[in-house]
């Protein structure tokens, strides 16, 4: 009798309290956070626990709500856990519980993390044909799969909650519960009530898109991959387009990631049923420019029944193969075939049923179709050439062109580092993250490299024009610059959200900003680049190991005067990084004064300093004689 009254508590441990009708998926997943949803039939208190190892759990109540199933009318339960605080790169084991009881267990998903990743591309799937469940299958074996694009129609009918179930959750069910998929909505996903079962299911990142918009386009990103989804339905309301294009515009030009991809459902470029597509052409005006402006690599869209690859492509116009950006269509998901048209920009077409796995390196991208059958039906690899901005290197500390030997350089433009990368110490490198940058194929010290700036210094040594070249595994770059004897420049540094001169008090290092204003009498010491050569044999790249004054003449200006600096020099324990210390006269009057560095008759941009009043004048002022 005991034996049996145990066996029926563990049974009652694992016996379900609730009717689960939607299995678990994960959402949103980053480096440190995910969320699980799930459906039940009966209004119960949800929870889940999960745990990095399978041993020590971890819990979490979900926040529960209640809908109203349409072709029944009886009332379901959507639950949802957000997760936070989690470690990146790591499998996480989690299970759902009812009412305190074990509803699913033996699930897992895995958090983002730096490095190569793979992910699955698909679209137009939601048939419940035998072609889309046979690809649900290949793809849930894909082990390595990071994440699913959906490049829309994930529903063919109307795009109701009942389709949801049928077509999408009830196929995709082993590989949602790991692997979160980021959808773009379709024109089939918008039915009858614009898209509410769409946004209801699913918990997207919210990017800073307009509240009324969100679930409609968003972002995020993954290892060093930005991902941009849109909603390409939008583009038929003038103000709600004119909104996402402008979003599209800052989200692209704010990330750092090497790495840029957009997905859609309609495509620029179609080349058959849907060749004469409004929305396709209202793609081709508006939403390509802004591709174009920040450089996207690759495009996947939908619509098209069958697979297509274009040509590399910038201004819609085919260019060197690694120079422009590759657009796919990739709608051959699961719902009926369309036959493959031609046009200029094609450069191949299949009517075929298929996924994409796209493998993303360091440096290199390569997307296969694969095929219902397990066949690779195309491959190609994606290595994009490093570009620079147009003007070539600037200064540093102004960011305009005026350089001198010595100076500290920033080279900005695309594709020019894999990653984030600073020199670890000095003397610094010539190589970093397989980058490299010459002055007339004289390898330079570098400080920083990353996908849209390099910081490099140029050798003291040095006059007259140079080509200075950025070398990437992926190729090369380069751009034609002049020399001058001086280019002085104050350096600006972060102080909140603000950038202000790096303006220092000698006495105790603070910084000197509208809140806490020079004194007359203080010492001051202006961190500066670009004053040239200097009076001892110092190499690029080299800490300086002591003040080594300047060779030109220094003065500082500020407001009226016309000031001569105890030093001008390295300074010491930096490389290329200049200061000037001065004295503020004391008979200076309070206020904002313009302060200007002058080198070799040369001066820098101003900035501006506030000089407060002496606080022994200030006291005798108060007190009187």
């Amino acid at each position: 009798m005991r034996a049996q009254l145990g066996l029926w508590l563990s049974l009652a441990w694992v016996c379900p309290a609730a009717t689960l009708l939607r299995s678990p998926y994960v959402q949103n997943v980053a480096g440190d956070r995910a969320t699980i949803v799930w459906v039940t039939r009966e209004p119960v208190a949800a929870s889940i626990q999960y745990s990095p190892d399978g041993r020590q759990w971890r819990s979490a109540a979900a926040a529960s709500t209640p809908f109203v199933a349409r072709h029944t009318g009886e009332t379901r339960y959507q639950h949802q856990v957000e997760l936070a605080g989690l470690s990146p790169g790591t499998v996480y084991h989690y299970r759902i519980l009812a009412d305190g009881f074990v509803q699913r267990d033996g699930l897992r998903f895995r958090t983002a993390a730096p490095g190569p990743f793979t992910f699955l591309v698909l679209g137009d799937s939601g048939a419940g044909s035998v072609a889309q469940a046979e690809l649900a299958r290949r793809m849930s074996a894909e082990g390595d799969a990071s994440l699913v694009l959906h490049v829309g129609d994930i529903s063919q009918d109307d795009g109701s909650l009942d389709c949801l179930e049928a077509h999408y959750f009830a196929v995709y069910a082993p590989l949602m519960s790991r692997v979160p998929i980021y959808p773009a909505l379709g024109n089939h996903d918008y039915g009858p009530d614009l898209a509410a079962p769409y946004l209801f299911v699913h918990r997207l990142p919210s990017s800073r898109v307009p509240a009324a918009d969100a679930g409609r386009y968003y972002s995020f990103d993954w290892g060093e991959a930005h991902f941009v989804s849109l909603d390409t339905n939008l583009l038929v309301h003038a103000e709600i387009a004119e909104r996402m294009l402008g979003w599209l515009d800052r989200d692209l030009g704010s990330t750092s990631r090497f790495w840029k991809i957009v997905f859609f459902h309609h495509p620029p470029f179609p080349s058959g049923h849907h060749r004469e597509d409004a929305i396709s052409a209202s793609v081709r005006k508006s939403v390509l420019p802004v591709l174009d402006r920040h450089g996207v690599h690759v495009v996947f869209s939908g619509h098209e029944h069958n697979y297509q690859r274009s040509r590399p492509l910038r201004n819609g116009v085919p260019v060197a193969p690694e120079r422009g950006t590759v657009f796919f269509i990739t709608g051959g998901g699961g719902a009926d075939l369309h036959p493959v048209g031609s046009r200029p920009e094609l450069a191949f077409g299949a009517k075929v049923h298929h996924y994409l796995r796209v493998e993303v390196g360091a440096w290199r991208m390569r997307v296969t179709a694969v095929t219902a059958e397990g066949g690779i039906l195309d491959r190609v690899e994606l290595a994009p050439e490093p570009e620079l901005a147009p003007g070539g290197p600037v200064n540093s500390g102004s960011f305009t062109p005026q350089l001198a030997p010595g100076s500290l350089i920033s080279v900005f433009g695309i594709n020019l580092a894999s990653g984030h990368l600073r020199a670890a110490g000095f003397p610094l490198p010539a190589e970093l993250d397989g980058v490299v940058v010459t002055w007339n194929d004289q390898p330079l010290p570098l400080l920083f490299v990353s996908p849209r700036q390099i910081n490099a210094q140029l050798p003291y040594g040095i006059e007259g024009e140079g080509t200075v070249r950025v070398r990437t595994p992926n190729g090369s770059a380069e751009a034609t610059t002049k020399l001058e004897r001086a280019a002085p420049a104050i350096l600006h540094v972060e102080l909140g959200d603000a950038l202000v001169p790096a303006v220092i008090r000698y006495s105790t290092g603070e910084l000197v900003h509208s809140l806490s204003p020079a004194l007359p009498g203080e010492t001051l010491i202006i961190y500066a680049v670009g004053l040239g050569p200097v009076a001892a044999a110092v190499s690029a790249g080299q800490a300086a190991a002591g003040p080594v004054p300047v060779r030109h003449r220094t003065e500082v200006q500020l407001g009226p005067l016309l000031l001569t600096p105890s030093f001008a020099g390295l300074a010491p324990g930096f490389s290329g990084l200049y200061q000037i210390r001065i004295e503020v006269p004391r008979a200076l009057r309070p206020g904002a004064y313009v302060l200007r560095v002058l080198t070799a008759g040369v001066a820098s941009e101003a900035v501006t300093v506030p000089i407060g009043q002496e606080a022994l004048a200030a006291e005798w002022d108060a007190e009187g004689p």
